[in-house]
């Protein structure tokens, strides 16, 4: 798992300050760490232009999109337009709502799953580097970024206890909610780090594709093997953040978009329906086409889970059967 999550390292759900975490706590991390899993959920806003938020239409938008929203019994209500924010608004002011249409069941409590807006820092641009390299669904990503001077992130909190497909849905649309009160001009998603053209992404929602921006594909030739022959690696990213295993493909000489294909369709299978392929079980687009699947740790950073698909003899690179501890 990828630790990067602008400084939360962990979510406040499990009452964790700086005390020491008692031994199972510390496993459930631990497993989700290695899984991939993303505790909290981030997106980043880029802005050219200093953003200026209208806090009322905000307001508006996101309840449209999100639901009925409360804030926290110091704050004055306003109709369910709900939201915790400072007495005195600074820059660097936290917007944070209380999503009451997503509620998440503990051992003795159900709380509403959270989302926060802020200004932060901007990024160093080497730290999207592997996103410009993959962006291409956006030929002009990279330049773009190099001319934002703002960033907004948008982060979920206790939101992690929710089904994958109704935390991307809260997500989505306080997304959805931010980028039609002050519209930005690209768009980060930390879990799949893939840029956006924000009106693609708006597009491509309204059109049904959640994992738009969710999941990534990415694409890598391999060298340096002595194969002699055209091999390459494609797979997700993405998928793990939300407690959805990636996929990937090793292979040699199939057609890149073919393979980009089938992973898209495996990948929103696995959203639709959950981690339900068992390893040695098939997936294809039809009878003549049937590929292997199995459970391995992903070959290309970073860390995390991954079903890996095996198109057979003579296209398949490796590696399946290995043990996940032992990839």
């Amino acid at each position: 798992m990828t630790t990067e999550q602008s400084g939360y390292e962990e979510e406040r759900e499990e009452g964790v300050g700086e005390e020491k975490l008692d031994p199972e706590t510390e496993g459930i991390l631990e497993s989700e760490r290695d899984f991939g899993f993303a505790r909290v959920y981030a997106i980043e806003l880029k802005y050219k232009e200093k953003p200026d938020f209208s806090r009322e239409r905000l307001f508006e938008k996101m309840q449209l999109y999100t639901g009925a929203l409360e804030r926290p019994e110091q704050q004055k209500r306003q109709d369910d337009l709900a939201v915790w924010e400072p007495s005195e608004k600074k820059e660097t002011d936290m917007l944070h709502f209380f999503h009451l249409n997503y509620p998440v069941r503990y051992a003795d409590a159900e709380l509403p799953a959270q989302t926060s807006l802020m200004a932060v820092p901007g990024r160093p641009a080497e730290e999207y580097e592997t996103a410009v390299q993959q962006a291409w669904h956006w030929p002009r990503a990279g330049e773009t970024l190099a001319e934002c001077r703002y960033s907004v992130e948008l982060i979920d909190m206790m939101a992690s206890g929710l089904d994958p497909k109704e935390r991307l849905s809260l997500i989505t649309g306080a997304l959805r909610a931010v980028l039609e009160t002050v519209p930005c001009d690209a768009v980060y998603f930390r879990g799949s780090d893939k840029l956006l053209e924000p009106g693609d992404y708006l597009t491509a929602i309204e059109a049904g594709s959640l994992l738009y921006g969710a999941m990534n594909i990415r694409f890598f030739n391999v060298e340096g093997t002595g194969s002699g022959r055209n091999e390459m690696l494609m797979d997700t990213i993405g998928l793990a953040a939300l407690g959805i295993p990636d996929v990937q493909c090793h292979y040699y000489d199939l057609e890149p978009n073919d393979v980009a294909q089938q992973l898209t369709n495996l990948g929103y299978y696995l959203f639709d329906r959950g981690d339900v392929i068992s390893d040695g079980e098939t997936f294809g687009s039809d009878e003549n086409v049937r590929w292997r699947c199995e459970h391995q740790y992903a070959l290309a950073a970073p860390h995390r889970v991954a079903l890996d698909i095996d198109p057979g003899r003579p296209y398949y690179a490796g590696r399946q059967n290995a043990p996940l501890n032992d990839v």
